[in-house]
């Protein structure tokens, strides 16, 4: 009897992970793409470039903040970003503030989700929305 609930329950178990994988994998697959930066974080106008994000396959990003680029990488289990490379051209002040607020949210998101064609980033006070540009 005992030997048939532990079975049982690893078969739930081994089944339940499975489900659980898949789903991390949709959300995954649903994240790939060119974002624009549609709104969140205050964006001036001041450039012609629109902040934008690019997530690959293998869940590498790049970006623009509207002055510089960007490269990471990013951990959609939890929706977290890590961005060891940012390139430091000198910027407008208004542009340094924007770039600092994208960054700082980049940096510290709880949760990543889409909805549609739009991508949320929720770093808790403060977020950004990104549309999707292209479908890959």
């Amino acid at each position: 009897m005992k030997k048939s609930k532990y079975c049982l329950l690893l078969l739930l178990a081994i089944s339940l992970t499975g489900c659980f994988s898949n789903q991390q994998l949709n959300k995954s697959t649903r994240l790939i793409g060119d974002w624009t930066l549609k709104g969140g974080v205050c964006i001036p106008g001041v450039t012609k470039h629109k902040p934008k994000l690019t997530i690959n396959a293998d869940m590498k990003v790049s970006g623009f903040t509207g002055c510089n680029q960007f490269k990471g990488r990013l951990i959609a289990a939890d929706g977290s970003f890590t961005l060891p490379v940012v390139s430091r051209r000198i910027c407008l002040p208004e542009l340094v503030t924007q770039e600092e607020n994208m960054l700082n949210v980049l940096r510290s998101a709880t949760s990543i989700e889409v909805i549609n064609n739009t991508l949320v980033i929720d770093s808790g006070n403060k977020f950004l929305v990104f549309e999707k540009t292209n479908a890959r």
